[in-house]
């Protein structure tokens, strides 16, 4: 079932129509359209959804499914997915650090390879090919490391739209930090929360809900972030 389906079916259910409960909960009846039919251009917020969960009369259980279901919904069908690029741009990265040759020819020394985007919001690596190098200092073991230039405002204030994030790969991202995400191979930057009861990616800016991490969905840790890079 997908959140489309399950707001129609649970209104329905309640014998409401969509202007009577777009009514109920405070919202104009051409919003919840748009909701329930999945066009609505940015996903609710959390107080939407607490309105929806409130007026559909739903426990708590259910409202953790809705809310389960609204993020996988935000999250549009034409987001291209670049996981496979990205992985094979860092094994060849991998590679190229056993031809010393190479690596002196291509990459300037001490250099962290940029690449194009990542999204604070919707998932997605737009390209998974190097598009820069930059150098910073003060970070050593650079082999480990890759920059990626961020796009939305999920993560704001902390990270910018438009910002660069460093990262640094194979170190442990614990509850509460922020790292590079891959899910179902599609790219986040969020901070991560782990209970006893979920895990999910948390966006910085209130506006957007939590992504929660559903049984059966891969969920792989690309890179702690351990710079920001705003204004540049």
């Amino acid at each position: 079932m997908d959140f489309k389906k399950f707001l129609k079916d649970r209104r329905k259910e309640l014998g409401y129509s969509q202007n009577k409960f777009a009514k109920s909960i405070g919202i104009t009846q051409s919003y919840f359209n748009t909701i329930e039919r999945g066009e609505v251009k940015n996903p609710p917020s959390e107080e939407v959804l607490d309105k929806i969960a409130d007026g559909l009369q739903l426990n708590e259980k259910e409202t953790q499914t809705m809310k389960y279901l609204a993020a996988i919904e935000r999250t549009p069908g034409i987001i291209m997915k670049e996981l496979s690029k990205l992985k094979n741009e860092l094994t060849s990265m991998e590679s190229l650090r056993g031809n010393t040759y190479l690596m002196e020819s291509l990459t300037p020394t001490g250099a962290i390879p940029v690449y194009e985007r990542i999204s604070a919001g919707i998932g997605a690596i737009n390209d998974g090919e190097v598009t820069d190098y930059i150098s910073i200092p003060g970070i050593k073991n650079t082999q480990d490391v890759f920059a990626v230039n961020v796009w939305g405002d999920s993560m704001e204030p902390n990270i910018k739209d438009g910002s660069i994030i460093i990262c640094r790969k194979d170190v442990e991202i614990r509850d509460g930090e922020i790292g590079a995400f891959l899910l179902n191979d599609e790219a986040y930057v969020k901070r991560i929360k782990v209970s006893s009861q979920y895990v999910a990616l948390i966006s910085d800016n209130p506006n957007y809900p939590p992504i929660f991490i559903g049984p059966g969905e891969n969920l792989v840790a690309v890179g702690k972030v351990i710079k920001v890079l705003s204004d540049i």
